[in-house]
């Protein structure tokens, strides 16, 4: 099926025409006064019917209902915000939670690309292990993933500004069928904006840093106007990089984010907008160890060795050598109408469309010869993604019932040029290209029941999904063109419908210990890889192409009470046709092949959160695991049956201790946080697999402060509250690697693996200013 006709505009035409057709919008509730002038704290416990309804807009999860979960779930709030710096993106504020890591090649503020797990099953980009779409990552409950792609399916740079994010559900495997999305193997991030308040309020925030780094973010909270309430935020961040060498390797993003609610007698209706657009340069990764023919000068040329060693361990050749610009270009327009059915029922509907669009501009003239013709690339994918879900609740004292399902259809057009001007061809006249078309409708249809017993003691969750995944792949070749086509696979259908139960147990055996446990089988679609997409040598019968299945166990023990949240969670999980792509060089783009294994992935993840007075808060998180193939080959039959996946800490732990100081006109507040990676296998691009090699552990100690006061309330008008942070990062300046595998350069055809690494960033320095109004 072709749908070249239909463009981005008409999506959103659509969206949009639905979403103001609804009538409910003239229904306001003229029940909505606010009394200003009640200070004292008792009048500010009583809420309007107003307040009531936009606060249920919030779904950040509290302790007390992770402690009821009969799912693996953490949240991540202020507290973890303040173990990372005023720049840092999303990834690294989910590197705060157990279970989760982090990798990139250039990890200097919010616009860099990290390749992110949740015990080994993993989402972003990252050159070594390529299992990279088992995670699905939502802003507001909007699904922000490409369903099809391997490369890029979704972008740590999409949430570059954390300031308007008001904390992060992360749910561990594929949880429950009301939680659950197409790519929810891993796990399910929900990053939970900043919401309509029925007050007005705004923040205005402004940092600095090394290398350049800064940051400008707002919010802006309309309050109660008209019956709407409507809450507006905005950044940008941008710096060098802190790379040693001829060139800057800049970076910035900016990001808009606007959601406004309308009230009503007996529901509510929400708009809600997100624009994102990040511009990172990137730089070649450098051998560890010299390698003979590397220099600073280019492949071949006369000059001093490159690598960590000799010509330092932050030292990346010139732009001019070798450059990589990635764009990340995405928006969402979404809507909710809510509606109370009566007698505990809830109905919820949610149109969303989404745009995106990225910008792979590269040249590689360190190793242009004519031994490789793809020596530049320009590669410029879009995707169009339109979906509906609609929920029914029942919310009684003996049941929770959650009935409902949703339809996503994405059209994703990706297109790419490879050439070597050396041998005479050019972006116009490529020397290989792609262009291809895929058409994919996911669906799910679920229904769960949580049986409360026993004085609500004992929850009982049983849920059944069924989920549906249509995908086409259609050559869009030009007859006319005398460059190569890259991808062998004329074209590709396939129509997968699968049953997934689950079950979920939560038992409150004491005032403040629960237990619990989960279990779940779930399905995922195979990306554009099982299609044949970018496999130049290798055609693919549709009819071999699986899909992905996911057989998950979680057990756990929780602790809560006012000062104290403790969890303790093993979770086993088998995964079977996993897709690994398989490239045997650093400068070779595209996948050679790849290979479908067999997984199990199985650890224990611990977390605590204790504030046992005022000014006092610790917090900790630690991970132990061993994931290994139970079965994966390369393409030339090599087996490696029982080794461990790469990428994946053994080990890891965040450890994090504050506390408040009284102070003239304020408080100030020391932040202590030591965060510890330990061994990974490394990963062989050559070999398309693991190795029996541990490297790259590595201990990394931040110390920041803040010190607010209300001392400039009085002398600023309107401020209500100043906050001034400063902090140190890597304190000990410790040298490690946030990215290691064993590859060729692809300059020479009888050159051994080698050790090629990024180097992680080195001691920096940030400081900055909160004003609330």
């Amino acid at each position: 099926m072709r749908y070249n006709s239909i463009k981005p505009l008409y999506f959103a035409m659509i969206a949009a025409g639905y979403i103001v057709s609804i009538p409910s919008l003239a229904l306001a509730d003229t029940n909505t006064t606010v009394n200003v002038g009640e200070v004292n704290s008792s009048a500010n416990l009583k809420m309007t019917p107003t307040q009531k309804k936009l606060k249920k807009l919030d779904t950040k999860y509290t302790n007390k209902h992770v402690f009821k979960e009969t799912q693996s779930a953490v949240v991540l709030g202020t507290q973890n915000k303040k173990m990372i710096s005023q720049n840092a993106g999303a990834a690294e504020l989910l590197a705060t939670a157990p279970g989760v890591h982090i990798m990139s090649e250039n990890p200097q503020n919010g616009s860099g690309r990290y390749n992110i797990t949740i015990n080994g099953m993993g989402i972003g980009w990252w050159s070594g292990n390529t299992y990279r779409n088992q995670i699905s990552v939502l802003f507001d409950g909007i699904p922000m993933n490409n369903q099809i792609t391997n490369d890029g399916q979704w972008n740590s740079s999409q949430i570059p500004i954390l300031t308007m994010i008001h904390g992060v559900n992360v749910i561990y495997g594929p949880g429950n069928p009301k939680d659950r999305w197409y790519d929810s193997l891993g796990g399910t991030i929900n990053f939970v904006p900043l919401q309509p308040t029925a007050k007005a309020n705004a923040k205005a925030n402004l940092s600095f840093g090394s290398y350049g780094s800064k940051t400008a973010s707002f919010s802006l909270n309309t309050g109660d106007l008209y019956g709407w309430s409507t809450v507006l935020a905005g950044g940008y961040t941008s710096a060098d990089s802190f790379y040693q060498g001829p060139s800057n390797w800049p970076q910035h993003s900016w990001s808009v984010y606007m959601k406004t609610a309308h009230p009503f007698s007996n529901g509510m209706v929400t708009f809600g907008f997100y624009y994102e657009k990040s511009n990172a340069t990137h730089s070649l990764t450098v051998p560890v160890t010299p390698i003979a023919g590397y220099t600073i000068n280019g492949y071949g040329k006369p000059g001093q060795l490159l690598s960590q060693q000799t010509s330092g361990y932050y030292y990346v050749p010139s732009s001019d050598l070798w450059y990589k610009d990635d764009i990340v270009d995405s928006y969402i327009l979404y809507s909710q109408q809510i509606f109370n059915l009566g007698d505990g029922w809830t109905l919820k509907n949610t149109p969303w469309y989404r745009h995106a669009y990225r910008l792979h501009q590269a040249y590689f003239n360190y190793g242009a010869t004519t031994f490789n013709p793809e020596a530049a690339e320009h590669y410029a994918p879009t995707s169009n993604s339109f979906g509906d879900r609609l929920d029914v609740n029942l919310h009684s004292h003996y049941n929770d019932i959650n009935l409902g399902g949703w339809l996503s259809y994405q059209q994703y057009n990706t297109n790419e040029d490879l050439w070597n001007p050396l041998l005479g061809t050019s972006q116009d006249n490529p020397y290989v290209y792609n262009n291809l078309e895929f058409n994919t409708l996911f669906s799910d249809l679920y229904a769960q029941d949580t049986i409360k017993l026993l004085d609500d003691h004992l929850r009982i969750t049983p849920g059944l999904a069924l989920a549906g995944f249509y995908t086409s792949m259609s050559d869009l070749i030009n007859p006319e063109s005398k460059s190569l086509y890259l991808t062998e696979t004329p074209g590709a259908k396939t129509n997968f419908t699968r049953l997934e139960p689950s079950l979920g147990i939560n038992y409150k055996f004491l005032k403040n210990f629960s237990v619990y446990a989960n279990y779940s089988e779930t399905y995922q679609n195979e990306t554009d890889l099982a299609y044949g997409a970018y496999l130049q040598k290798i055609e693919i019968n549709p009819a071999d192409i699986p899909v992905t299945k996911a057989v998950d166990y979680e057990a756990g023990i929780r602790f809560h009470d006012k000062s104290t949240n403790i969890g303790i969670n093993y979770y086993h999980d088998y995964l079977t046709n996993l897709l690994n792509g398989v490239s045997g060089s650093i400068t070779q783009f595209n996948a050679s092949g790849y290979n479908l294994g067999n997984a199990i992935y199985q650890g224990v993840n611990i977390y605590a959160k204790w504030r046992p007075i005022w000014q006092l808060y610790v917090y900790g998180s630690a991970n132990v695991q061993h994931s290994y193939y139970t079965q994966d080959y390369n393409n030339t039959g090599t087996s490696f049956n029982g080794m461990r996946l790469a990428g994946i800490p053994h080990y890891s732990f965040n450890v994090s201790v504050s506390y408040k100081f009284r102070m003239p006109y304020g408080v100030l507040e020391p932040v202590l946080t030591d965060q510890y990676s330990g061994g990974q296998t490394l990963y062989n691009n050559v070999a398309g697999g693991p190795t029996n090699q541990t490297i790259n552990a590595y201990n990394i100690v931040n110390l920041s402060a803040s010190y607010k006061t209300f001392a400039l309330n009085h002398i600023i008008p309107g401020v209500k509250e100043t906050d001034f942070n400063f902090g140190v990062y890597n304190l000990l300046n410790r040298k490690y690697e946030s990215d290691i595998y064993l590859a060729t350069g692809g300059y020479n055809p009888q050159e051994e693996p080698s050790l090629f690494a990024y180097a992680g960033a080195p001691l920096q320095v940030f400081g900055g200013l909160t004003v609330k109004f």
